[in-house]
C-alpha cells in the first residue's frame, strides 16, 4: 500500500454570508440555520479529527445557498433560488472567490502531499438531517465513495469495518444515505488522479448526534477508525 497521508476537507461549514450579498438573504435567517444553508456539525467533526490524526484541514465557511462548493461548475445546483438570478459578473466573482478558490487549496495540498507520499485519503466531511420528507433515516454514519473504482470500494469497506469495530452502537453503511459516485468535490477529483494515488470519501453523518454525549462517541470512534485504515 505505502504510505498514506490524510487530508480532511468540509464544504458546508458554515452559512456565513458576505456583507456584499447580504441583501439577497434579508428575511432568511431561518433558511440558512437550516441544513440548506450548512451541515450542521460538520465543522466540529473535521476540525476534531484533523487535529487528532494531524492533517491538514480546509473548510468553506460561506454558506452553500450562495454558491455551492460541492457542486461542479456545470451543476444546476451550483447557484441556489437566492442567487440564481444574479448577472453572470456577478456569478464569476462567486465562482472565482469562494468555489475555485476553496477547491484550488485542496488541490495544492494534494499535490504537495504527492511529493512525498504513495497515495492521498481524502476525507470529506458532510452531515444530513435524520428524518427526510416525514421519513426517519436509520443510517448512523454513511461512507460514500465510487464504487466501481475497485481500490476506492476496497478502502470504504475496509473503512466501513472499522468504524463499525470502533463505535458498534451506530449503524454504518456505504452509500447511504446518498451515493458517492453522484456529482460533488471527490467525484471531480477523482478525474484528476489515478486511484492508485487518490481515494476520495465523503462521511455523512446523521445530524441527531449533534449536541449530545454521543457525539463525543462519535468523534473518538472516527479518529480510531481513520487512523488505522491510512497504514
Amino acid at each position: 500500500m505505502g504510505k498514506s497521508k490524510i487530508i480532511i476537507s468540509c464544504e458546508h461549514a458554515g452559512n456565513y454570508i458576505p456583507k456584499s450579498y447580504s441583501y439577497l438573504f434579508e428575511g432568511k435567517d431561518g433558511i440558512l440555520a437550516s441544513h440548506r444553508g450548512w451541515d450542521l456539525g460538520s465543522m466540529e467533526l473535521g476540525k476534531y479529527i484533523a487535529r487528532h490524526l494531524e492533517a491538514p484541514f480546509f473548510f468553506q465557511k460561506v454558506s452553500r445557498l450562495l454558491v455551492e462548493a460541492n457542486r461542479s461548475l456545470d451543476n444546476p445546483e451550483l447557484f441556489s433560488e437566492f442567487t440564481a438570478q444574479l448577472p453572470e459578473k456577478q456569478k464569476r466573482e462567486l465562482i472565482d472567490s469562494y468555489h475555485l478558490a476553496y477547491r484550488q487549496s485542496v488541490i495544492a495540498e494534494i499535490d504537495k502531499a504527492l511529493t512525498s507520499f504513495d497515495r492521498v485519503i481524502h476525507v470529506s466531511m458532510h452531515s444530513f438531517t435524520p428524518v427526510l420528507n416525514g421519513v426517519e433515516r436509520s443510517v448512523d454514519i454513511g461512507v460514500l465513495v465510487d464504487e466501481g473504482i475497485a481500490k476506492e470500494a476496497e478502502y470504504a469497506n475496509s473503512l466501513k469495518d472499522k468504524i463499525s469495530e470502533a463505535i458498534p452502537e451506530m449503524l454504518t453503511m456505504i452509500n447511504l444515505p446518498y451515493n458517492g459516485a453522484d456529482d460533488g468535490f471527490t467525484t471531480f477529483l477523482r478525474k484528476q488522479y489515478s486511484p492508485d494515488r487518490y481515494i476520495g470519501v465523503e462521511l455523512e453523518i446523521n445530524q441527531k448526534f449533534v449536541g449530545t454525549a454521543q457525539m463525543e462517541v462519535l468523534k473518538k470512534g472516527l479518529v480510531v477508525a481513520l487512523d488505522d485504515s491510512s497504514h
